[in-house]
């Protein structure tokens, strides 16, 4: 265990650990603290030195149980459907998912350790897009479901004595055991030659994985009086998904020639996207959060997609 660690021997709960961002903060939250668990659904992971426990978050009752036996020391719920256009059309399902497991999470917590510090992942996708760069208290709007389904899921959380709502950007990062991200999928497509549509009127503060992983960690570490509210936490670069891609191409040696600008006029599918959801990350700056820039996030995903190539 790490000399700074605050938690003694009790664990920190992540739930969702088999997701992408779950899985890559449970791995990092490990170094810094040797009693990490995480919570499945329906994919089993296996991480070094990580209790993985199955759960199914929208069942109150094991959720209760879990919070029950295991005391965390602290709790950061990942779990969730993050595909927007699944929320899209199923609105059921997405709303037992997000809204109604982070209900279970709220009950859990008042009923078994009501002074549990518990950070709940958002998103940027909150708000409109017509008034970015979005500072913390700005007023929300969210066009999708998904954005709805988080901004419903926010204030639960907040009824917490120590709940916090982390808005998280677009999330970059090399891919997990189970699960890859955008930059995945835009590899493949440029080192195939195939076509890479990508828009270049939209914008977005994409955030490095890691990044958020350090974010919880200053917030589980922060004195209990300020464990609480929302924090945004966003890349320190505005770019466009184009903008993006070609930073990709250029990073990862790969042509650019396959990537085709696209508006967002030009994707019918019924689903509003917004604009502009920069975010401004002032709480988090003001306890020494500094995130990495893209560029330099690349390199480090390059670095470790080639570790992975020369150990396979």
């Amino acid at each position: 265990m790490s000399a700074s660690s605050p938690f003694a021997d009790r664990f920190i709960l992540v739930t969702g650990a088999s997701g992408f961002v779950g899985e890559h903060l449970v791995r990092r939250l490990v170094r810094r603290h040797s009693a990490v668990a995480g919570t499945f659904l329906s994919n089993p992971v296996s991480i070094d030195g990580v209790v993985t426990v199955p759960l199914d978050a929208t069942d109150g009752p094991a959720f209760s149980r879990l919070i029950r036996d295991m005391r965390p020391a602290a709790i950061v719920h990942c779990a969730a459907q993050t595909n927007t256009n699944w929320c899209e059309d199923n609105p059921h399902e997405a709303r037992l998912a997000i809204v109604n497991a982070t209900a279970n999470l709220v009950t859990a917590v008042f009923e078994r350790a009501p002074d549990t510090p518990v950070i709940a992942f958002s998103t940027d996708l909150v708000f409109d897009g017509q008034s970015a760069p979005y500072v913390e208290d700005a007023a929300p709007g969210p066009l999708n479901a998904y954005g709805k389904l988080k901004l419903e899921a926010e204030p639960l959380i907040l009824t917490l004595p120590r709940g916090m709502v982390l808005r998280s950007a677009l999330v970059y990062g090399p891919p997990t055991s189970r699960r890859d991200s955008f930059l995945s999928w835009m590899v493949k497509q440029l080192a195939n030659w195939d076509d890479l549509g990508l828009f270049e009127d939209e914008w977005r503060t994409p955030v490095f994985v890691d990044d958020l992983e350090d974010a919880v960690w200053r917030l589980l570490t922060v004195p209990a009086a300020e464990q609480s509210g929302i924090f945004h936490a966003g890349g320190p670069d505005r770019l466009s998904r184009i903008e993006m891609g070609r930073r990709l191409a250029e990073v990862f040696g790969l042509p650019e020639q396959p990537i085709r600008a696209l508006l967002r006029s030009d994707v019918h599918r019924g689903h509003l996207r917004a604009s502009d959801v920069s975010l401004s990350c002032g709480r988090l700056r003001a306890v020494q959060w500094n995130p990495t820039s893209f560029d330099n996030g690349l390199q480090e995903c390059l670095r470790r997609w080639s570790a992975l190539r020369s150990t396979s």
